[in-house]
């Protein structure tokens, strides 16, 4: 079942969105913050966006730790918030995330589910080599093996098909010209997502 977002009310006013989460996927440096940061921009009434970077940053800010050391707690700050402002009343809860880890998806989905929130895929269909001049461009690299471990995933993940007709996949072209319209797009139930 696809449900989609309905574009106005009768009386003109814009609709009050569904309880909706979009997931913006792809691997480190694929350009998912990049994305969401120019579709959202300074932030749009009723939508929460929920990235990694946020968390990252203040931890690089505030502690004179190496990143690499903090990175544990870091994940472990960013998948406690995801799953808060899931819960939370915000309508629309945009997460971007590599969507890699076999573990962390079914989390999140089913966390969706339990908040009654319909679930849209936008996956990054981007090149291990494009991602990681993506990396460099932002001044910020992951280490080889991880980002080995992460396409690997990827691969595997896409070549799953793990819901045809269900989710987005754009390239970084296709990425550029979306809208916050075509972000959230048609949604659907949380359970056919991942």
């Amino acid at each position: 079942m696809t449900t989609t977002l309905p574009s106005a009310r009768p009386d003109g006013r814009p609709p009050a969105p569904a309880r909706t989460l979009v997931v913006v996927g792809g691997l480190p440096g694929s350009g998912k913050t990049t994305l969401v940061r120019r579709v959202l921009g300074d932030g749009v009434p009723g939508v929460a966006a929920v990235d990694s970077e946020d968390v990252a940053a203040r931890w690089r800010t505030g502690s004179r730790v190496p990143y690499r050391l903090v990175r544990p707690l870091v994940h472990t700050a960013h998948r406690l918030r995801v799953l808060r402002v899931l819960a939370g009343p915000a309508p629309v809860v945009v997460l971007t995330d590599p969507w890699t880890s076999r573990w962390w998806r079914p989390v999140v989905l089913r966390a969706a589910r339990r908040a009654g929130r319909a679930v849209r895929l936008v996956l990054l269909d981007v090149s291990a080599d494009d991602a990681a001049e993506g990396q460099r461009a932002r001044g910020r690299r992951i280490p080889e093996g991880r980002m080995r471990r992460h396409a690997g995933r990827w691969d595997r993940y896409r070549a799953a098909d793990p819901a045809p007709g269900e989710v987005l996949v754009v390239d970084r072209p296709r990425a550029a010209a979306l809208t916050f319209a075509g972000l959230l797009g048609p949604v659907t139930p949380a359970a056919a997502a991942g």
